[in-house]
């Protein structure tokens, strides 16, 4: 490998953990399968409850809605995880099934904040709700290409993860288009 190849190759976690830190997903180390399963998750639900919650409410209460779709599936999840683990005889930390979950309403503060930027700027809750819509895409996106990446695939394969998972953001779009 290169000297110039090997920089690259360093730099490349390092500029993963940035963006991943950008988007409240990183805090140390690195982002294993269950934050990622959250993250994916979260993100999903809540560009699904914006959608939902768009349609005829005003820019609080799409935050909100959003917020409290999230957290609900949070806390399920949570139960969940937590019931299954008491079903097979494990004695589960709460605490930690908290935490280790909570990327998942992590996710959904990106594009939260990104919609009342633009609806405190323009005015306009439709073209904040779009674009926020975008930046959740982009965010899915990421998060195929960083996954793929860190489980060692090609640039390549990580270019198709990245559009297999930015495709659930597009068809909740295409849902927004559809329904309103």
């Amino acid at each position: 490998m290169t000297s110039t190849r090997a920089a690259q190759a360093a730099g490349q976690p390092e500029r993963r953990h940035r963006l991943l830190g950008v988007i409240r997903l990183h805090r140390a180390g690195r982002l294993d399968e269950e934050e990622l399963t959250s993250a994916i998750l979260g993100t999903v639900v809540g560009l699904s409850a914006m959608v939902a919650a768009g349609a005829h409410g005003t820019l609080g209460q799409v935050e909100l809605t959003v917020l409290v779709t999230v957290a609900i599936y949070w806390a399920a999840d949570c139960y969940a995880r937590l019931l299954a683990a008491h079903g097979t005889g494990r004695r589960a930390n709460v605490g930690a099934v908290l935490r280790r979950e909570w990327p998942m309403v992590e996710a959904a503060y990106t594009p939260l904040v990104v919609l009342l930027v633009l609806v405190l700027v323009t005015g306009n809750l439709r073209v904040g709700i779009f674009v926020a819509l975008g930046v959740g895409t982009l965010v899915l996106g990421g998060l195929g290409f960083f996954a793929a990446r860190g489980a060692g695939s090609s640039r390549a394969a990580a270019v198709k993860w990245s559009l297999v998972s930015a495709s659930l953001g597009i068809l909740v779009i295409l849902l927004k288009l559809s329904l309103h």
